[in-house]
């Protein structure tokens, strides 16, 4: 099949397809997940965050920055049952995302730390799938 005069296969149009009914958005909230009916509401061991800072780093991944500064990322991912937000629960289910943390070792003086805490749909089995996640953010 040809597109704008590049071919592209089928499976490149399902990938394509897949790709827009799932998502990879930076992280601004601290969102829920679910916890025991035993736990305090506001117990803050059941927020997202705080599971995913108990995760261990999976590994580093070097990035350029500019075109002469390249630096080391450590990154790490888990994936957490989240709640939707409280006005919503009632119409939607809690659902599994995938929550990735990449943050720069070595800033330079002058310069805040990369610190990007993504989230998708999308599932991550290893450094190299998180990896790619965070090309795709970069992308943007």
């Amino acid at each position: 099949m040809w597109v704008t005069g590049r071919a592209i296969s089928t499976s490149s149009i399902a990938r394509r397809k897949t790709l827009c009914a799932s998502f990879i958005v930076r992280v601004q909230t601290n969102r829920l997940d679910e916890r025991p009916a035993d736990a305090a509401p506001h117990d803050p061991a059941h927020r997202v965050f705080a599971q995913l800072g108990a995760t261990p780093w999976a590994g580093r991944h070097r990035i350029t920055v500019d075109q002469n500064e390249t630096t080391r990322l450590q990154v790490k991912f888990a994936a957490i049952n989240t709640l939707p937000p409280v006005g919503k629960q009632k119409r939607y289910s809690p659902q599994v995302l995938t929550y990735i943390h990449a943050l720069e070792e070595d800033p330079p003086p002058g310069r805040e730390p990369i610190d990007w805490k993504l989230v998708t749909n999308l599932p991550v089995e290893d450094l190299s799938v998180a990896v790619e996640k965070l090309g795709w953010h970069a992308l943007r």
